[in-house]
């Protein structure tokens, strides 16, 4: 057996490569480094990642002018698979995707690599239609290593440097790019994606902090510096003391801003110190200057409004304690169910409200057995998440990520559990799967100065690509924003099915 061969049946047959998307991306990287160097001797010119005519697809190589014995403009698709039975699913479907989105190639190359050659190249051949206008054609592993045996060396060389290769085009890559260009070109196709998804009855929301800020919902700082307030209170009226209101707002900055406090300590101290009153004085401080609506709010309702012959959304994963998300569907006549224990399930016709972390609603009359929801607002409620695979929450989220687009608004996606199930549901998807499935709408940080200085807009695009090459291993794709205020656009996008006035979507 050949060091190539030897190489790609170490690689495919490793637990770590089916189980991480950055495997993947590395050896197709390796692909993509040979590839380029086997045509670019021909003096003819090859495109890693190219969009398709419509800019909706993107290919994994195009090579513009062809090379050996094909003529023409000739696309590229690299496939993985760990034993050389495959799904064939997943090469009709792309071929269909090519037909749809691109109607200027000549030929499809599949560059289909396992350990050993593709055992149903013959049956995938013969059920090929001929509805497409270009030709197919399949390379295993044996056609892959007379490309490797052009120029072993390099082979040899890129192997060993994988990391670093794509850690320097990742860099590269962002600093050609304008921001604008790069930002408008992914959301866009992101966007047309959603829309798919959505028309589907695929999507399920995932819900943060961000969703209930403009309604003027308490943050978590505001939670904790009130609930520090009425702790002290509680103590010196217990101890018949006296304490200016200048002297507890004085202890309540030190008490936050302890070095060796984190914030589900604090949380954790405030429970036991408060006792019986914390949930009311959550309630209270949660809701004291709350809207019963904003402008994100009433698009996420929205799109829970089915359209025609549609279901909407199948389900919203609220990490929020307030109930504006009910609210807001209740003044569409919208059927919804909140889910915040053990065995509640909702009937057919209802959404699924699924608070992950607890449910505070501002009236609890309207609500039964409101004992037994999860309150992760602090240190024991967050273990018993992490410590308990099997709980409630942590299967509602699984089971929706592992099969449904799931779209995370308002989060930061820095929840260590919420990454972990993220990188589970990674984990299972099929043998081949590549692509990422669910959607992230995010901030872009910023740099004060940026907009003037060529230089600090370079970094805020290499920051951004590594943090995309993060999240796509955890299956996830981001929506970057410049302002919270896009969300409801986009949301709007999505629901609608429709474009800027432009004719792109912005």
């Amino acid at each position: 057996m050949s060091e190539f061969k030897r190489n790609m049946m170490d690689i495919l047959n490793n637990e770590s490569f089916a189980n991480s998307r950055y495997s993947y991306m590395a050896v197709e990287k390796l692909v993509l480094v040979m590839l380029a160097d086997y045509i670019g001797k021909q003096n003819k010119e090859f495109i890693s990642e190219p969009f398709a005519g419509d800019g909706r697809y993107r290919f994994d190589g195009l090579a513009p002018d062809g090379f050996d014995d094909y003529q023409g403009k000739t696309a590229i698709e690299i496939k993985f698979f760990r034993h050389p039975r495959i799904s064939t699913s997943i090469i009709y479907d792309t071929i269909g995707r090519a037909t749809v989105h691109s109607n200027d190639i000549e030929n499809l190359i599949f560059i289909l690599l396992s350990p050993e050659p593709i055992s149903s190249t013959n049956r995938i051949m013969e059920k090929i239609t001929e509805n497409q206008n270009f030709k197919i054609h399949i390379w295993d592993i044996n056609d892959f290593e007379k490309i490797v045996n052009s120029n072993p060396k390099l082979y040899s060389e890129t192997l060993a440097n994988l990391n670093s290769i794509i850690l320097r085009d990742t860099i590269s890559n962002s600093v050609k790019k304008s921001e604008i260009r790069v930002k408008n070109s992914k959301r866009n196709q992101y966007i047309r994606d959603l829309q798919r998804e959505y028309t589907s009855d695929n999507v399920v929301l995932f819900l943060g902090a961000g969703a209930s800020k403009d309604a003027n919902i308490a943050t978590w700082d505001d939670l904790i510096s009130k609930l520090f307030v009425a702790l002290i209170n509680k103590v010196i009226e217990k101890e018949n003391k006296r304490i200016t209101k200048a002297e507890s707002e004085k202890i309540v900055e030190t008490l936050v801003k302890q070095e060796d406090s984190s914030p589900l300590l604090q949380a954790r101290l405030l429970r036991r110190g408060l006792e019986t009153d914390f949930e009311d004085l959550i309630r209270r401080i949660l809701y004291k200057d709350a809207k019963a609506t904003s402008d994100l709010l009433k698009e996420l309702a929205q799109l829970c409004v089915p359209n025609r012959g549609k279901i909407g959304i199948q389900a919203i994963v609220n990490y929020n304690f307030d109930d504006l998300v009910e609210k807001n569907l209740k003044r569409l006549r919208v059927k919804y169910h909140s889910i915040y224990a053990e065995g509640m399930i909702p009937n057919n016709d209802e959404v699924g409200i699924y608070h992950v972390h607890g449910f505070i609603p501002q009236d609890k009359g309207d609500y039964k057995n409101l004992a037994k929801s999860l309150l992760v607002f602090s240190e024991e409620g967050y273990h018993k998440l992490l410590l308990e695979p099997y709980n409630w929450a942590n299967i509602s989220q699984l089971n929706y990520l592992i099969n449904n687009c799931c779209v995370f608004i308002g989060l930061s996606m820095t929840d260590p559990n919420l990454r972990r199930l993220l990188e589970v549901a990674a984990q299972k998807q099929r043998d081949g799967e590549q692509s990422c499935k669910h959607y992230a709408i995010m901030k872009k940080q910023k740099i004060d100065g940026s907009n003037d200085s060529e230089g600090l807009a370079n970094f805020e695009n290499v920051n951004a690509s590594l943090q995309e090459s993060l999240y796509e291993e955890l299956g996830v794709n981001i929506i970057w924003i410049d302002e919270f205020s896009e969300i409801p656009e986009i949301l709007k996008m999505i629901k609608d099915g429709t474009e800027d006035a432009g004719g792109t979507i912005a």
